[in-house]
């Protein structure tokens, strides 16, 4: 039989003195060491692939966890966005600013007589009412929100005596300075101010407050008083176009408005009894005994104005106000201060008073008072009568340490009363 290679051609020759079996062992030999040699090529690309699949493994780890931070930073985001912009709206439906502004020509919008003539408290009772009725026009239209009320008045106080007097206004003249000083005192924000007799000096002033006081964001509402005079027209159309229209009021003054000024379509707050309601003519005749100058004031009592001092009856302030000892409480000053007189704007001891009347306060002074006024009993109360003020009493009907007064344990506690230790108080110790 003739030998041949695996696979081969059954015909090919061996070569001579070798054994078939030989020759095909040493081929297989040859492709093993073939195959061994290659072996660590093979491991060495193994190892390098390994080595490439596990940093592509941490960066896809590193990238997925970004990924996931940067989805969670844009849901926190978006998050974040949409209570902003609820605030935002929330914002510009309920608060469009704190300040209202008042600007009086005090040359054209002249206040009534009757106040004029009432001096101080003439003075203090037209602030009273500009600021009530205000804040009353703007609740209704506006709803509740807290406001802080600024005026300013500009007039020629020479212009004004000499108007007086060509009018027959006599006994105004000798009132007029008590009456701005009243005004004046009535609370730190309202301020009247003579300008002079210069020319159109008080425009000036009302036109600059009107332009820099409307675009503040926190002034709500500018309430305009220069309804007689169309040289405002253009200052007003200006704000108009320049967005401001919702700003603006017009506070009327004499019955008939500037043409001009009511063709603007703003809207109108009306004072009656404020302002004089006609120019003054050199044949008018003020008169003292006349039914509306004996008309009464408008009340003072129920809402005092900030940092004012009420002046009821017979309890007219001094014409140089007390100033507090900020160094020491309310309650501590010298002389203390009227309970009465702060709280309920009339004290029956007039002028007798041995506490003082004179002291102007701040808002945040005077609720200070009303804390220290309500750690002394009502006197009524403290008899067992019914007190007439009620709610509205400046004292305390409870004690403010109740129920856990230490002096009622002891028997020493001022609010005698079994009832004044009912229930605890809402007036902090």
């Amino acid at each position: 039989m003739e030998a041949s290679l695996p696979g081969g051609n059954p015909s090919a020759a061996l070569p001579p003195q070798v054994h078939p079996v030989e020759f095909c062992l040493d081929n297989l030999k040859d492709e093993v060491l073939n195959v061994l040699r290659n072996e660590t090529s093979y491991k060495d690309n193994i190892q390098n692939l390994e080595t490439e699949l596990a940093v592509y493994k941490r960066a896809f780890a590193d990238l997925n966890a970004e990924l996931q931070t940067a989805q969670l930073a844009r849901l926190e985001t978006e998050e974040i966005n949409t209570r902003l912009q609820a605030e935002c709206l929330a914002f510009k439906k309920q608060d469009k600013g704190h300040r209202v502004v008042i600007l009086l020509d005090g040359d054209g919008a002249i206040f009534s007589p009757h106040l004029i003539g009432q001096g101080q408290k003439g003075g203090h009772a037209a602030a009273q009412l500009l600021s009530d009725s205000t804040m009353h026009c703007l609740t209704t239209n506006h709803g509740p929100r807290t406001l802080q009320l600024w005026v300013y008045v500009f007039f020629n106080k020479r212009g004004l005596i000499e108007t007086f007097r060509r009018a027959g206004f006599i006994p105004l003249i000798s009132k007029f300075e008590d009456f701005v000083m009243g005004f004046n005192q009535a609370t730190e924000r309202f301020l009247m101010v003579d300008v002079g007799n210069t020319k159109e000096a008080a425009d000036a002033k009302l036109k600059v407050y009107l332009e820099d006081e409307i675009r503040l964001p926190e002034t709500f509402k500018i309430v305009f008083g220069g309804c007689h005079d169309n040289g405002y027209v253009a200052n007003l159309h200006s704000q108009i176009t320049a967005g401001y229209k919702e700003k603006l009021i017009l506070l009327k003054s004499y019955e008939e408005m500037a043409t001009g000024i009511a063709m603007l379509g703003l809207p109108t707050l009306t004072i009656p009894d404020l302002f004089m309601s006609q120019k003054i003519s050199d044949d008018a005749v003020f008169s003292p005994t006349s039914s509306r100058a004996s008309k009464d004031l408008p009340s003072v009592m129920g809402s005092p104005l900030s940092g004012n001092v009420g002046l009821g009856p017979g309890n007219a302030a001094p014409s140089t106000p007390r100033v507090l000892n900020l160094k020491i409480p309310i309650a501590k000053q010298k002389p203390g201060l009227c309970t009465l007189y702060y709280l309920k704007g009339s004290c029956t001891f007039t002028t007798s008073c041995k506490y003082a009347h004179d002291y102007i306060l701040t808002e945040a002074q005077r609720e200070e008072l009303v804390k220290f006024a309500k750690k002394a009993p009502c006197p009524t109360a403290l008899k067992g009568g019914k007190c007439g003020w009620e709610d509205s009493c400046p004292y305390g009907h409870v004690c403010p340490y109740s129920p856990n007064c230490f002096f009622n344990k002891q028997g020493k506690c001022k609010f005698k009363q079994a009832n004044m230790h009912a229930t605890p108080a809402t007036t902090s110790g």
